[in-house]
């Protein structure tokens, strides 16, 4: 792996956690699933269908979703989104390159969605 490319994943970890901390008061975005498909909330729909998707390589689509299906001010929302961007981040650079995805882009995503909530001064990372 590239040195710039590790610099760039670490990057994206650190927005990520900032994002946590300010907007969240958590360490770490953990988005989790019920155990139960039934027990899931409109929320966990979307984290369900935003993660297969970006398994299955379809990343710009999955994105798609995650930003057609948020609401407004829910934080779990954010959560999930923060926990799709670092799960992306996590992905192979192979992988992401083969499904025209970047860890730019990664970063981006992340800065909008900080936008989104009120977090400016992102620009530096």
């Amino acid at each position: 792996m590239a040195v710039q490319d590790d610099h760039m994943i670490r990057n994206i970890q650190d927005v990520g956690r900032l994002i946590a901390k300010l907007l969240l008061h958590e360490q770490q975005p953990d988005y989790r699933l019920p155990e139960n498909e039934e027990d899931y909330t409109e929320a966990d729909k979307l984290f369900s269908t935003v993660m297969k998707l970006a398994e299955e390589g379809k990343i710009n689509e999955a994105e798609n979703e995650l930003y057609m299906g948020m609401v407004e001010d829910d934080a779990d929302y954010l959560e999930l989104a923060l926990t799709f961007y670092l799960y992306l981040n996590d992905m192979d650079g192979d992988f992401l390159d083969d499904n025209d995805y970047s860890r730019e882009e990664v970063l981006e995503g992340m800065k909008d969605l900080a936008s989104d909530w009120g977090v400016t001064g992102l620009e530096t990372f």
